[in-house]
């Protein structure tokens, strides 16, 4: 979903929609009665926070009717809503994540940090479990719940096995070979499902299970650009004896593979750039500021939250500015915590945040980026 900020990349057009806006980040945990009631009593006191804001009276309406329970989330789960003019643009769930006290923003742009932080590194990816008879592919996120959107390939179950309920008849060379080429047809069906959903959707990783000649024939129809992001588990899924936790375990170890290399490469990237000759990395705050202001960030990295300082927000570009800069007045919209406009200025920059764990940065280091040109080199265009 565009809405997910944070990922591999921020959706501006978040930015630039006109109006107020209002962001809350709440629990909406169930399991006990004291959690039901909390969740029960969300919309009034959301409300009245809201409304302490000067909230219209249709950003309230329209963010409270969003705040419902987590129904079949395990506890701690939190929901982020943000609406626009009345709208209900964003509405995620977040898994694992506990939220003391509601927290409730109004502001002239969405203060999206909560959900970038969840959501920093996300990715989608593809599931699919291939049979002779057909198959299905599912595609996910990584830090998501649920499925995002599933298709199948469902071919004739009765043509496709004939030739083997009629005794003698499957090894007749001719039999085989249909009922091959049914097998080849499906197959080549579900490859096609699999790379249209991987282009359109940008995955870093296609899991492939099922019966062992289907979902092989799968991999070999696959584009080329998809063959090297599949694993293929040896799991034939798609028979009522199949044990879908231990499958649900291998899909999860895939995608750690992929999130742990993610921030393998981060790391390496960082430090290859790290030294005193440095010209394609920003280190430290104001290092960071003075890159996104003449758009040169190409991938915000952050250890620590920022949450100490203050900057100016913009309404054109640079988008963002120190609190004592004397230049850019006519554009300031205003002060702000740092990790909102560090956040918006990335997201309007066309470029990459990320919530690194600790080890990527240099030590004593909060914040950096990895440059689009080094600072010793004028742009080219």
């Amino acid at each position: 979903m565009a809405s997910r900020a944070g990922s591999t990349g921020i959706d501006a057009s978040l930015y630039r929609r006109e109006g107020q806006w209002c962001t809350a980040l709440v629990d909406v945990s169930l399991g006990t009665t004291a959690a039901q009631e909390a969740v029960d009593a969300l919309p009034e006191v959301v409300g009245k926070l809201l409304a302490s804001q000067q909230a219209s009276e249709a950003d309230i309406a329209a963010l409270a009717e969003a705040l419902v329970p987590a129904q079949g989330h395990a506890s701690p789960v939190a929901r982020f809503v943000a609406v626009n003019n009345g709208e209900v643009v964003v509405d995620e769930l977040i898994d694992g994540l506990k939220v003391e006290a509601a927290d409730v923003d109004c502001g002239p742009f969405p203060n999206l940090v909560a959900l970038a932080r969840a959501r920093g590194g996300q990715f989608p990816y593809l599931v699919a479990e291939a049979s002779k008879d057909g198959g299905e592919v599912r595609l996910y996120h990584s830090s998501v719940q649920g499925v995002g959107e599933s298709r199948g390939v469902t071919g004739d179950p009765e043509e496709a096995h004939h030739a083997r309920k009629v005794p003698g008849r499957y090894d007749e060379p001719k039999n085989r070979s249909n009922t091959e080429e049914i097998w080849r047809r499906n197959a080549d069906e579900l490859a096609k499902q699999i790379d249209e959903l991987a282009r359109e959707n940008y995955v870093k990783l296609i899991v492939l299970a099922g019966d062992i000649k289907a979902r092989e024939l799968v991999a070999s129809k696959l584009g080329s650009a998809n063959k090297p992001i599949t694993s293929i588990l040896e799991q034939h899924t798609r028979t009522g004896g199949a044990d879908q936790a231990a499958f649900a375990a291998a899909v999860q170890g895939q995608v750690d593979e992929v999130l742990g290399r993610d921030v393998e490469e981060l790391s390496k990237r960082v430090a290859n750039r790290t030294g005193n000759d440095r010209p394609d990395l920003a280190l430290g705050f104001e290092e960071v500021v003075a890159a996104l202001q003449q758009a040169q960030a190409d991938t915000v990295l952050v250890g620590q939250y920022q949450d100490d300082e203050t900057l100016m927000a913009l309404d054109a570009d640079p988008w963002l500015c120190g609190e004592d800069s004397e230049e850019h007045s006519e554009s300031v919209i205003g002060s702000w915590p740092a990790p909102e406009v560090l956040l918006r200025a990335t997201a309007l920059t066309d470029a990459t945040i990320r919530y690194v764990p600790e080890g990527v940065l240099p030590e004593g280091v909060g914040i950096a980026a990895l440059l689009r040109w080094p600072n010793t080199a004028e742009p080219t265009t």
